[in-house]
């Protein structure tokens, strides 16, 4: 038994990780189908779990502080980066069917996906025990510790960067016949460790932890029946500890076909090297596809989270309310000022004219009494009657 372990475990040098399946095992509708499969769960996700941690911080601005919150918080910061750094991996992968993306990211990328399912993994469990605690303290000695959620955090995310080194360290790229292909060798030296460490790294970062929250959840539970009896304003409902403990079982029980494929590959007594395409590529899907399934869970069970939704989207349409509201009173604004000088350029041209007009009409117009006067004095020459000195005239004559 133990010498066909080593075996198995010496032949998996052809386990690929990063470079996801071969060539010679995917048709032309899987290389098609799943990359764009992917992209639509990537979009989902990134776009739900930001909406998570707005509506939480929202919710912290406001004073609603709890541990809970911050390690959903934390939750949904792992499931961006697994949609932001894991995921688009898989995708090109998938569609060159060949390693393109350099060996850095070939040694990285697959213990920087088993780095944030077990911080996503530790962190359920931290939120199963803060959530016992909740339930079980009175409401009078309720308070919120940031050091205690830095210490949690700090101490999940330690462990989550040391357990999986040996993906960091036996990953490496080789050159096949299909092309560059990014996949797990173990060396004879390290046979005997690996054997080991792969029976314990699933119990450690999977089945302990399901256990570890699953039990929290079932004592708070109980504990809430209990409490039920008297009455407080201050204790949460069933419902939201329901809502976590199902958030925990969906992330455990969509994680369970990976773990099957990954014991298959090392533990294997069917004789094959690889499991099975379609098993593998289930696997892969319904792995990432629980990066979406938080936000949907909360929007369609936490009246909280549904109300945090509505406040966050009354803010944004007020913020694009009143930016188009600035937009239409700077248009409206150039508009009476522009109005407004083509309305003085009227008023000026028009008083030029009738000023002009008026002074012509002064010029033309005679006051009737004086213009009979000068018609007299044209039409009349100077006679005799009015001669001043009529004597000088009749002497000539």
């Amino acid at each position: 038994m133990s010498h066909y372990s080593l075996r198995t475990i010496n032949s998996s040098d052809a386990i690929t990780f990063s470079s996801g399946l071969e060539s010679s095992e995917v048709g032309a509708e899987i290389t098609l189908a799943l990359p764009l499969i992917l992209a639509t769960i990537c979009l989902l996700g990134l776009t739900g779990n930001l909406l998570v941690i707005a509506i939480l911080l929202h919710d912290f601005r406001k004073g609603k502080c709890s541990v809970v919150n911050c390690l959903v918080i934390s939750l949904s910061a792992t499931d961006l980066l697994l949609i932001l750094f894991c995921l688009p991996v898989r995708i090109v992968t998938y569609a060159k069917q060949s390693w393109v993306l350099g060996s850095f990211i070939c040694k990285t990328s697959e213990w920087f996906l088993h780095c944030c399912l077990i911080a996503k993994s530790f962190t359920l469990a931290a939120i199963g025990q803060a959530r016992y605690k909740h339930v079980i303290t009175p409401p009078k000695f309720l308070s919120f510790s940031s050091r205690h959620v830095v210490l949690v955090l700090v101490f999940s995310w330690t462990l989550s960067l040391l357990l999986p080194l040996p993906h960091l360290i036996f990953t490496q790229m080789q050159v096949r016949q299909q092309g560059l292909f990014c996949l797990f060798h173990i060396p004879e030296y390290a046979s005997h460790f690996m054997n080991v460490f792969s029976k314990l790294y699933p119990l450690l970062v999977y089945v302990l932890p399901m256990v570890f929250s699953f039990c929290c959840y079932i004592r708070a539970l109980r504990r809430r029946e209990r409490r039920n009896r008297v009455p407080s304003p201050r204790v949460l409902s069933r419902r939201i500890t329901s809502m976590l403990m199902s958030i925990n079982l969906a992330f455990d029980a969509m994680w369970l076909p990976e773990w099957i494929v990954w014991m298959w590959a090392r533990h294997s007594s069917f004789g094959t090297l690889h499991p099975p395409t379609a098993l593998m590529v289930l696997a892969q899907v319904i792995l990432f596809l629980n990066c979406t399934l938080n936000p949907g869970v909360f929007l369609a069970v936490s009246d909280e989270f549904r109300e945090g939704f509505k406040n966050i989207w009354t803010v944004v349409k007020c913020k694009r309310c009143s930016e188009e509201g600035l937009s239409r009173a700077g248009e409206n604004g150039s508009d009476m000022v522009t109005s407004t000088i083509q309305s003085l350029q009227d008023l000026r041209t028009n008083s030029g004219l009738r000023s002009s007009q008026e002074s012509k009409m002064k010029e033309e117009k005679v006051l009737p009494d004086v213009e009979h006067f000068w018609q007299d004095r044209r039409n009349t020459t100077a006679g005799e009657d009015n001669d001043p000195m009529p004597w000088e005239h009749q002497e000539k004559t």
